[in-house]
């Protein structure tokens, strides 16, 4: 019995002496960057496609570009595309077609990657609690008394440290068009037309870049939305009020929605309307079926996308040609 308490002295000594130390040891908890991982993942998973994966930096930050040249030396134009925010720069429904299948036709393609979306914070949950006894009272006043207005009482640096961050932190509306700033300038190396195109929640994102397009630009720039919807990002303006100030020639493709409650705003005649308050000269909704948003529907998106830039675009190309 003796030889056995022995041995098990040291044991529990040394596991007392491992429980002190995990508790004393603090180990940093780092956030999984779950947009960054899936950026990996797309370059990784476009080796060995015609994509080229190409690096761009904006605000002193890389950002990836999933660019696709035309079939040609020289492309008609570009289409720059705003994928949808809760989705990724290579969807397969949707995306993924229009930005492979119009290189065959002489346009070069670029998609933009977002930065992730800041939606807004969850209200606190208010606790309930019972009335505070005097005494407690008392000492909680000769606390807050005691600290200066504003302090923390764990870290004098806390206030300094989150002001740093705030200052230093961009939105993503300033991420989003400071990258699409350097993405266009690239394109414009092999063409002077670009198509704006949004998708989705990205169609928010695309009307805000086409609205800060130089008066130089406006001539050469069409602006493609596709299913378009308002971003959810607490950065993000509002998508009609956007169109309220656009200049240049828009294309609307969208599905009408039937809403029971009569006082939903009809969002694709609210756009509508805010074009036509506009200086838009040419905007042009074309309804879409549902199916036109599931995978089933990209052959249908596909065709109504070629035709607008054939009809529209290809032949103002043409004139000016002859001209």
């Amino acid at each position: 019995c003796i030889r056995d308490r022995a041995q098990k002295e040291p044991k529990e000594a040394s596991n007392e002496d491992d429980s002190a130390s995990m508790a004393t040891s603090k180990v940093a908890r780092v956030t999984p960057d779950q947009r960054n991982d899936q950026r990996k993942d797309i370059a990784q998973y476009l080796e060995n496609s015609l994509t080229e994966v190409i690096t761009l930096t904006a605000l002193e930050e890389e950002f990836d570009v999933y660019y696709h040249s035309a079939d040609e030396k020289e492309p008609l134009g570009s289409l720059l595309f705003f994928p949808d925010e809760r989705t990724h720069a290579d969807w397969p429904v949707n995306l993924n077609p229009l930005r492979t299948g119009l290189t065959r036709h002489k346009w070069q393609t670029a998609v933009i990657s977002l930065p992730t979306t800041q939606l807004p914070a969850l209200p606190e949950r208010s606790v309930y609690t019972n009335d505070t006894p005097a005494s407690s009272a008392a000492a909680t006043t000769d606390d807050a008394q005691a600290q200066p207005a504003g302090s923390d009482p764990d870290s004098s640096q806390g206030n300094e440290t989150a002001e740093n961050t705030d200052a230093d932190s961009k939105t993503m509306n300033e991420i989003i068009a400071a990258r699409a700033t350097a993405t266009a300038a690239m394109l414009k190396e092999k063409s002077d037309v670009l198509i704006i195109t949004g998708i989705g929640q990205g169609a928010t994102w695309a009307t805000a870049f086409a609205l800060n397009l130089p008066p130089s630009d406006l001539e050469n720039t069409r602006l493609l939305l596709i299913n378009p919807m308002q971003s959810e990002d607490i950065s993000s303006p509002k998508l009609n009020e956007l169109i309220g100030q656009l200049k240049v020639d828009t294309f609307d493709i969208y599905t009408p929605i039937k809403k029971n409650n009569r006082n939903t705003i009809n969002q694709a005649l609210a756009r509508k309307r805010a074009a036509n308050q506009s200086d838009i000269e040419n905007y042009s909704q074309i309804k879409a079926p549902k199916r036109a948003w599931q995978s089933v529907g990209n052959d249908w998106l596909y065709r109504k996308v070629r035709g607008l830039l054939k009809n529209k675009v290809e032949k103002m190309l043409a004139q000016k040609e002859e001209e």
